[in-house]
């Protein structure tokens, strides 16, 4: 059975590769497995401070991420399991595939953020040796 992993951030490029995401899954009977990395680089550790508030936020939008994605798997049937990270987005994707065995990675080419810190996406797709899928629409 093929492992599909899809990391989400809830932007609209997100939302695309859950669609390409879910489609591969139910065309070819795969289990499904999403991710939403906090971004280390822009959130502090959870602590007393200003940027608690920051940080909290930014942990409630992912688990958002993910549950939308679980409820549009559970829609079409298909099981998920699926994950809350913190850290540098493609180190933690790429970790995650690992630990999950995913023969096929789907991110969106740009992220939900102001600042382009580097492209999830492209650097998923150098630094794996597994199928990447980037969606840019």
């Amino acid at each position: 059975m093929e492992t599909v992993l899809v990391a989400t951030d809830g932007s609209e490029y997100a939302e695309t590769a859950t669609d390409v995401a879910l489609d591969r899954a139910a065309a070819r009977g795969a289990k499904l497995h999403v991710i939403c990395v906090v971004d280390s680089r822009r959130v502090e550790e959870p602590a007393l401070g200003s940027a608690e508030l920051t940080t909290v936020y930014a942990e409630d939008h992912a688990r958002e991420c993910v549950s939308d994605v679980r409820e549009r798997a559970a829609d079409r049937g298909l099981s998920v399991e699926s994950t809350v990270r913190r850290g540098i987005p493609h180190e933690v994707i790429l970790d995650y595939a690992d630990e999950v065995d995913a023969d096929v990675i789907v991110v969106g080419a740009h992220g939900d953020h102001g600042e382009h810190f580097s492209g999830v996406g492209q650097e998923v797709r150098e630094s794996s040796e597994r199928e990447v899928v980037v969606v840019s629409e």
